[in-house]
């Protein structure tokens, strides 16, 4: 150790060139840079596919556009009035009301409901994504129908707090004329009639141009554009929805060619999903919901069973991620029972105790005693420890997938009003959604380009850093064993 103190400068001098010319060698073989598997740093200034970290996101569900069990006091208000005149979704409740009270109350609504400090509460936990669903009416709205408008302004108010605090957004355009399917989360329930006429195809996509320009107006901010929220594979044909997802990207790569071009799987199985996907697009991700309480089998299922349930249903998933371009499961929640008030429309019950209208009296749950209270009801501190320990189960099986396999997620939804499985922020408040690291934001991390997966794998990229790191490493060692010889000859 002395050595390097007795005086002879002129060694360190070699010593330090030597060192530096092996650093500055290795570096340019591309030792030291990360190769194509791990994380680096990306620019931020800009949404590309080349700088797209792992999304960990949640939806801001039910602001812009409202659904009774989200916030159920929104329509509680009508209960005294008949069944057949109860309104049922935005358009009904807009048109109960009047545009006047209709705007008074969604301007309450808007400007409350959501708050910078519930977007610092997640970003907290780890969140560096959010998903605003909107409807068309916000951009393209009649004099004959009954929404109100003004949603705009709200939407660019979250925007602004998103830019302060780093979190980057999709916008989503979560209801079409007509109804793209007819639910509720449409605007409209009720038989869809979207794809019947061509001016609802061209109002949805004069609303999607407008939607595209405010991404635009905030292009550091909204790095992901879906052009339609769940249009219905069993109204329309797939054709009709893959000649209109044509259309859209048209749109939005022209205006915005750097944000994520997103579509629905409209619910077709992942082997079908080659057949909504054109070869040409780029910047594109598929956009898939995973529920398990929409469907009579699935509430009978038992806690292991829905766990396992987690693994099979992205199995394909995961496959298409790899294979063709990346998968974002754009929905999915801690439920697994349908006993949430208004969950499956304002003034319809469950299939868990029978109360659906379809189901004549018989339960669906897997206990002798099927009932919407306790672990199953609205009230979290009715909650067992055993069910939250389940819920922890149940959510930690879906991210270790969502978050590890595929390109990311969003939970729906960030809040609600008395849906404990539903509300994110109650979740990560009570122990059964997991914090994740608060690294920075926005992320600096980056995967692989999505649209990279679409390319034939030869393995030349893997093959070409193996050879750049094989080169690399014996030249650095050798330079310092010759600079050592050197020295040592001194």
């Amino acid at each position: 150790m002395n050595y390097f103190f007795s005086g002879d400068f002129h060694i360190i001098i070699l010593v330090a060139w030597i060192l530096s010319t092996a650093v500055a060698d290795a570096v340019s073989a591309g030792i030291f840079a990360a190769d194509e598997s791990a994380p680096e740093a990306a620019e931020t200034d800009t949404a590309s596919a080349t700088d797209l970290a792992t999304i960990r996101g949640v939806n801001i569900g039910g602001v812009f556009l409202i659904e009774p069990f989200i916030k159920p006091s929104l329509f509680d208000q009508f209960l005294n009035l008949s069944e057949a005149d109860r309104p049922v979704d935005e358009w009904t409740f807009s048109q109960t009301l009047g545009k006047e009270e209709a705007r008074k109350q969604l301007e309450d609504h808007w400007d409350t409901f959501v708050t910078k400090e519930h977007l610092e509460q997640l970003v907290d936990s780890g969140i560096n994504w959010i998903r605003i669903p909107i409807g068309y009416w916000a951009f393209n709205l009649t004099d004959s129908e009954p929404f109100v408008d003004g949603q705009v302004p709200y939407v660019e108010r979250i925007l602004e707090w998103s830019r302060d605090l780093g979190l980057s957004v999709e916008l989503d355009l979560h209801g079409a004329p007509g109804s793209q399917n007819g639910y509720d989360n449409s605007g409209r329930r009720g038989t869809p009639e979207w794809l019947l006429s061509r001016t609802n195809v061209d109002r949805t996509l004069d609303a999607l141009t407008k939607m595209t320009l405010l991404a635009v107006e905030w292009s550091d901010v909204v790095r992901g554009i879906q052009i339609l929220n769940e249009p219905s594979r069993w109204k329309w044909p797939v054709a009709d929805i893959l000649s209109f997802y044509n259309e859209a990207y048209d749109i939005v790569h022209t205006l915005a060619p750097d944000a994520y071009f997103m579509i629905h799987d409209t619910f077709l199985s992942p082997n079908d999903w080659p057949s909504l996907v054109s070869a040409n697009w780029t910047n594109a991700l598929m956009d898939t919901h995973i529920y398990q309480m929409f469907d009579d089998y699935m509430v009978t299922l038992n806690e292991t069973a829905h766990i396992e349930m987690v693994r099979t249903m992205a199995q394909n998933i995961t496959q298409f991620d790899r294979k063709q371009f990346g998968v974002v499961v754009g929905e999915f929640s801690a439920a697994t029972h349908d006993c949430t008030k208004y969950i499956n429309g304002f003034g319809r019950g469950s299939r868990w105790d029978g109360s659906i209208d379809y189901a004549n009296g018989q339960k669906h749950c897997p206990f002798d005693t099927c009932t919407c209270t306790g672990d199953y009801g609205g009230n979290v501190t009715e909650f067992s420890t055993h069910y939250k320990r389940f819920l922890r189960r149940y959510v930690d099986a879906q991210l270790e997938i969502y978050d590890q396999e595929i390109v990311g997620w969003f939970y729906w939804n960030f809040r609600t009003e008395m849906a404990p499985e539903w509300d994110y922020l109650l979740g990560v408040e009570q122990g059964w959604i997991p914090k994740f690291a608060r690294s920075a934001f926005p992320k600096h991390e980056e995967q692989e380009s999505v649209m990279e997966a679409t390319a034939p794998d030869n393995g030349s990229k893997s093959a070409a850093s193996a050879v750049r790191r094989s080169t690399a490493l014996p030249l650095l060692l050798g330079t310092l064993v010759l600079g050592c010889l050197a020295i040592m000859s001194m």
